[in-house]
Formats: structure tokens, sequence, C-alpha cells
């Protein structure tokens, strides 16, 4: 089942449970993804891959937004937005397997220019690589 058929699914149980504020994040998901496919190829189904970059780019928004808002009951809904999103994101990787990564990488290549080394640690991780993370162990690495 792809993920956006998961999501439509899911959509579905939540209203049959009567369950608001997950159809309302759910319908925004899936209008997300409608939005950029229209932008792309109506015809053409995305892929898995594609889908969780547009449901990560939500999930940024998100988390810029709750910088806007101060602390109440604004910040409390953004919250439980996110906790449902997060759902759809695949788990990102630990700081071992982050680690792993970077020495892997380094032992497979001579370059230690931050830019290529920081493609290919993405690159092996996949989806489940948090930027931030790997950056700031990168950069701690090749500056020993």
């Amino acid at each position: 089942m792809s993920l956006k058929a998961k999501i439509s699914e899911d959509l579905k149980n939540a209203m049959k449970a009567q369950a608001k504020e997950r159809m309302s994040v759910l319908r925004m998901l899936l209008s997300e993804i409608k939005y950029t496919q229209a932008a792309v190829d109506i015809k053409q189904e995305l892929s898995d891959d594609e889908v969780v970059k547009i449901i990560s780019v939500y999930h940024k928004r998100l988390t810029k937004a709750m910088d806007d808002y101060p602390e109440g009951e604004r910040r409390v809904a953004i919250r439980s937005e996110l906790v449902i999103v997060d759902e759809y994101l695949p788990k990102k990787a630990s700081e071992a397997d982050v680690i792993k990564a970077i020495e892997a990488t380094m032992k497979g290549t001579d370059d230690r220019n931050f830019g290529t080394l920081m493609k290919a640690v993405m690159n092996s991780l996949g989806s489940g690589g948090d930027g931030k993370v790997v950056s700031a162990l990168l950069k701690a690495k090749l500056g020993n």
C-alpha cells in the first residue's frame, strides 16, 4: 500500500471515528500531495519518496509556525498536529547510526571536503537522515 493510500485509508477511519482534528490534518496532507501532483503531472502518481518529501516540507512549516506563536492554545494545537504528521514520516536515524554512516563514508573515500561527504552520508542514510544532526557530527569529525 502506498503512503498516499495509507493516508486516505486513515482519513476514512478517522471519519468513521469522528476524530475531527485527525481528519483535518489528514485532509491537509492529502491536499498538499494533490497540489504537488497537479503541479508536476496530474495523471502520474507520486512515489512514496516524493510523498515523504511533501510531508516533511509540511512538517517543517508547522515547526516554523510554532516559533510564531507565544505559548498558549495555538501552540498546543500545532504540537498535536505535528504528532499526527510525524506518524507518516520515516523514523530518523539515531546518533550512533549517523556516526557509523560517517565513518563508513570516510573510509570509502580520501576526499575530506565537507560538502561532498555531507551529500554521501545523507544519501547513505536516505530519508532517515536529519541534516542538522549529520552536519554537526560531520563537522565535529572533520575538526578532529
